[in-house]
């Protein structure tokens, strides 16, 4: 890329960030209490939609169609996921620059590249303990299944499209899950699809070296554990000092504690300490991203002060360093606890929003 293309690249993704801020001065989450009569209104007010891109520059997996009803208050917000995705679908600055796709199932084969068979066979069959479910802190149904199926399924199926379609980036509107080791689950995690992926990526694309960025408040075990002395899988997690997990912590390639209440400048120094020495070592074809938002201020479980800016902030710096470095990008999302559920909804959305426009001003 020529530095008069980069230029004008620039331009119109700043162009673009100045007219999402315009539209989006608070943290509050408009799109999700705008009915939708009211979005067809505004559409229409709008005028005809203009015919998307051939390539949309971001493609986005959802899984929010295996919905899993939880027990009345419990404290997983299953609902985030099919918020999030309704507020993509009505991001009008959006349109042509992402495709949004249905998560397809995950195979017992792909599972078994990472997992113990007899682990996945007891899921499936309903046959993990109490104690083991409990860990998990979900109960089992057949529909619990299915959507850890197609949680692991969506970036799955957002891997393959990053490597065997135009692009560099690919997402999934759920995944995330750090906290499953090879034979058991925790922490809300049954299969790690970090893991998954990161592994087909070596296998079927030859993608090495891989980086898991790792942002979610609470340290990816599960994801250290499974790549312990694996040197083509570096896995770089900041999180809260003091958070879940306690008893299980694994040790990543590249741990960063940080206190209660750190704030967004303490935490941005920290990646822009961390991050150019780690692209520079590790050399990435691959990025995985899991982009928690449970170190927002408004978590529940989160602990820290984290802003949406600051996120939004954050996010930035992740993506400008793989286009620096010129590597696959895969996102997924993570925790995300506040009550209301609102602060959670919009900074999800930002990780993919964001990286839409980004992405999309240098095609």
């Amino acid at each position: 890329m020529t530095a008069t293309t980069t230029s004008a690249a620039w331009r119109r993704w700043s162009a673009s960030v100045m007219s999402f801020t315009r539209r989006d001065r608070t943290d509050g989450l408009q799109g999700a209490r705008t009915s939708t009569s009211t979005r067809t209104a505004a559409a229409a007010a709008a005028g005809p939609e203009p015919e998307p891109d051939p390539a949309p520059s971001l493609k986005i997996f959802q899984s929010d169609w295996a919905h899993e009803s939880l027990p009345e208050g419990h404290k997983f917000p299953m609902q985030k996921y099919r918020l999030v995705r309704q507020e993509l679908e009505g991001d009008l600055s959006l349109r042509g620059r992402i495709q949004i796709r249905k998560a397809p199932l995950i195979l017992q084969k792909e599972l078994e590249l990472v997992h113990d068979k007899n682990y996945i066979e007891r899921v499936f069959q309903g046959n993990l303990t109490a104690k083991e479910n409990r860990a998990i802190g979900f109960p089992w149904t057949e529909q619990s299944v299915q959507r850890y199926r197609a949680s692991a399924g969506g970036t799955l199926a957002a891997l393959r499209a990053v490597f065997e379609e135009e692009g560099m980036v690919a997402g999934h509107a759920a995944g995330g899950t750090h906290h499953s080791f090879r034979d058991r689950g925790e922490g809300f995690c049954v299969f790690n699809d970090i893991a998954i992926a990161a592994t087909v990526a070596e296998k079927s694309y030859d993608a090495l070296p891989i980086l898991v960025i790792d942002l979610d408040v609470h340290q990816g075990n599960g994801t250290a554990d499974i790549f312990e002395g694996h040197h083509s899988v570096f896995t770089f997690s900041v999180h809260g000092a003091n958070n879940y997990p306690w008893k299980t912590r694994r040790k990543s390639d590249l741990d960063v504690d940080v206190p209660d209440d750190t704030t967004d400048p303490e935490y941005l120094a920290v990646l822009q300490k961390e991050l150019p020495s780690l692209f520079e070592k590790v050399k990435p074809k691959l990025v995985i991203f899991q982009a928690g938002v449970d170190g927002l201020k408004e978590d529940s479980f989160g602990r820290l002060a984290l802003t949406r800016q600051g996120l939004i902030k954050r996010n930035n710096m992740v993506y400008d360093m793989c286009i620096a470095n010129g590597c696959k990008l895969l996102i997924t999302m993570g925790g995300g606890y506040s009550r209301p559920i609102e602060p959670t909804v919009a900074a999800s959305t930002d990780v993919f929003r964001i990286a839409a426009l980004k992405y999309s001003a240098l095609s």
